[in-house]
């Protein structure tokens, strides 16, 4: 109790939030894109609170950060979003000791709706956009990666030219948790690929002028002036939205949802079928294909 008290007072949670982090990314090998999550969520727990020490945390001031951020217009979603980020580090002071009880903050409820991404006539002007520079076929070809393979961006920001099999159409990528999987491409993005790795002689696949690795903001900022550019708007996410397009893509054409499990890296069937919400059309074509009432004469 003594040592509980002791590290009470000398905290002042920006050491106690980095020496967290600094055990996410080194010990358990966490994306740096999850690092930014937790620094964003740790911003609103800053914000949102009256907590500025350890010794602050309490229900009551939990709770009442969760009031003040829907009241001062957070949406029930992201609210939920930056408590998801908060209660790790909740869960990791505790088992450090350095609080006495285990404090979790109650998930939010909220009406999910179908995140929407691609339709064909984009994913068609994506494709026959025509690079005029290396820093625009470098983000060309990574946009084309990303809806032929469904990979995630940090999956394709660290992909290696040791890990592309060019005569047998694989890449083997280091997915979440540092798990790996093999994952087939197509042939017409063998030919992309091929024309990107000649422009320069790095072992990064998408690298800087330098090198090294590409800073996901970096890589944003590009996209997005991209597609600002080609006036392609209604879609939710950045990267993402090429995963749920390959995934939706997948399974319209047949694709069987175990084999979308192991492309994805997903734990789970249901993290999947979460990734498939087919759009109205789709289900329109196959509503007049199969209906019952066809079988009148």
């Amino acid at each position: 109790n003594n040592l509980l008290s002791i590290k009470q007072q000398q905290s002042n949670m920006e050491r106690e939030f980095e020496l967290f982090l600094r055990e996410k990314r080194y010990v358990q090998n966490v994306s740096e894109h999850t690092i930014e999550f937790y620094h964003y969520s740790f911003k609103a727990l800053n914000k949102y609170s009256l907590i500025k020490s350890v010794a602050d945390i309490s229900k009551a001031n939990l709770t009442d950060m969760i009031s003040n951020m829907r009241q001062q217009g957070m949406s029930a979603s992201c609210t939920d979003a930056r408590i998801r980020g908060i209660n790790p580090f909740l869960t990791w002071l505790y088992e450090n000791e350095y609080t006495s009880e285990h404090f979790k903050i109650k998930r939010m409820k909220f009406q999910k709706r179908v995140l929407k991404t691609f339709d064909d006539t984009q994913v068609k002007t994506i494709l026959n956009y025509k690079p005029k520079n290396f820093y625009e076929l470098r983000l060309h070809t990574l946009l084309l990666l990303l809806l032929d393979c469904g990979i995630r961006i940090n999956e394709a920001l660290t992909l290696r030219r040791s890990q592309i099999d060019l005569d047998n159409l694989l890449i083997t990528v280091i997915g979440k948790g540092n798990k790996e999987r093999v994952i087939p491409f197509s042939l017409e993005l063998r030919k992309v690929i091929f024309k990107f790795l000649k422009s320069h002689k790095f072992e990064l696949v998408f690298t800087n002028r330098q090198g090294t690795k590409l800073g996901f903001n970096n890589i944003r900022r590009d996209f997005n002036n991209l597609i600002e550019k080609l006036g392609i708007v209604g879609f939710d996410g950045t990267f993402h939205a090429f995963r749920r397009c390959f995934a939706r893509n997948f399974v319209r054409n047949g694709g069987n949802l175990f084999y979308l499990q192991r492309m994805l890296g997903h734990t789970s069937l249901k993290m999947s079928r979460e990734y498939v919400e087919l759009l109205t059309e789709d289900i329109q074509k196959e509503q007049q294909r199969t209906s019952i009432l066809k079988m009148i004469k």
